[in-house]
Order: C-alpha cells, then sequence, then structure tokens
C-alpha cells in the first residue's frame, strides 16, 4: 500500500470549486506580497516578485493535486471510460452510508427490546394476575364470614314462603312462554295464508 494512501484527501465537491479554492489561495498570497512589501517600504518590487510567487503557486497545486479528490474520486484516476459511466456522487454516498449506520442502530436498540420486553410483560401480567387473585381470595373470605353469621333460625317463614312462590312462578312461566310463542308462529302462518285467498 502507498504510503500517500493514509494521508487524508482534500474532497472538494467540483472542478469549478477547486478552481474557486485555488484563485482564493493566489488572491490571499498576492495579498499578503503586497502588505509585506508595503510595510517594507519597497512596493515598486511588485513585479520582480510576481513570478516567484506565481511559481511558488504552481509548484503547490502541482504537489497538492494527487492529494486532492473530486466528487469522490481521486484525480490521478483515469478519466477514460468516464462517457458511459455515472459520475460519482460523493454527498450521496455519505447520505446513503449514515441511513446504513441508523437502520443498524435500530435493528440493535429492537434487538434489545426483543430481549428485555417479554421479561418485563410477563412480571406485569404476573403482578395484575396476582392482584385480581388477592381480590378474589378477599371476596371470598368476606362471603365466608357474612354467610356464616346468618344461621337458618335467623330467616323469615314469609321470605322463604315468598321464594318458594316464585321458584314454580318461574316455571309455569316458562312454560307459558313457549305456548305463546308457538301459538304467535301459527298466528303468523295464518295470516300469510289469509292474505294469500283471493276474494
Amino acid at each position: 500500500m502507498d504510503a500517500r494512501e493514509d494521508l487524508p484527501k482534500i474532497s472538494v465537491e467540483t472542478e469549478q470549486d477547486w478552481r474557486r479554492l485555488q484563485r482564493n489561495i493566489s488572491t490571499a498570497f498576492l495579498d499578503r506580497l503586497d502588505l509585506e512589501l508595503e510595510s517594507q517600504g519597497v512596493s515598486q518590487d511588485r513585479e520582480s516578485f510576481l513570478p516567484h510567487i506565481n511559481q511558488f503557486l504552481d509548484t503547490l497545486f502541482a504537489i497538492t493535486r494527487p492529494n486532492l479528490r473530486i466528487n469522490g474520486r481521486t484525480t490521478e484516476e483515469p478519466y477514460d471510460d468516464d462517457e458511459g459511466m455515472e459520475p460519482f456522487d460523493e454527498a450521496l454516498d455519505r447520505h446513503i452510508w449514515s441511513l446504513s449506520d441508523q437502520r443498524l442502530k435500530w435493528d440493535r436498540e429492537i434487538g434489545g427490546r426483543r430481549r428485555t420486553r417479554p421479561t418485563e410483560v410477563e412480571a406485569m401480567i404476573q403482578g395484575v394476575y396476582t392482584q385480581h387473585r388477592d381480590a378474589d381470595m378477599n371476596i371470598d373470605t368476606n362471603q365466608e364470614s357474612y354467610l356464616s353469621d346468618i344461621d337458618g333460625s335467623q330467616l323469615d317463614p314469609a321470605i322463604e314462603e315468598t321464594f318458594v312462590n316464585a321458584v314454580t312462578m318461574s316455571a309455569q312461566l316458562s312454560q307459558s312462554i313457549s305456548m305463546q310463542y308457538e301459538r304467535a308462529n301459527r298466528f303468523s302462518a295464518v295470516s300469510t295464508e289469509v292474505k294469500a285467498l283471493k276474494p
């Protein structure tokens, strides 16, 4: 592996961005030259320094070019077969990788929930079941204590007689309900036959 591969690349989106960056650096160097020449009082020698500054900038950009990445492609790669190939979109690539990282994070979180949530639900259901069982036990003990307080001698004979009458009447009522139902069915059948007769 080449030692230069270990160095981080300078990433720009387009070739125009790289040219704009070169112009900005050149302008900054020339402004600095003017400032230094004015501070030393030799601003008339600017023209003699310009070829040296331009040569320095050309060398700087030539050295920088191999370490440059434009829209995800290094400038060292050949551009011969680019006609049939779609240009690489580095922003889209970063977006895809961030979505992939987010998906991995969600998968990890869902996996953790799958391991812990069933035990939480089981504990919750067990607690509710225990509460219901305790409530039922309390009701049963209350009813037993209430029934044990009432003995057979405390029942009123009129209440017993009314209860016996109600039971016998309910048996008669169930018989009369079935008879009335049969009569209603027969009536509706006869009614439809009478309506069907022609006058």
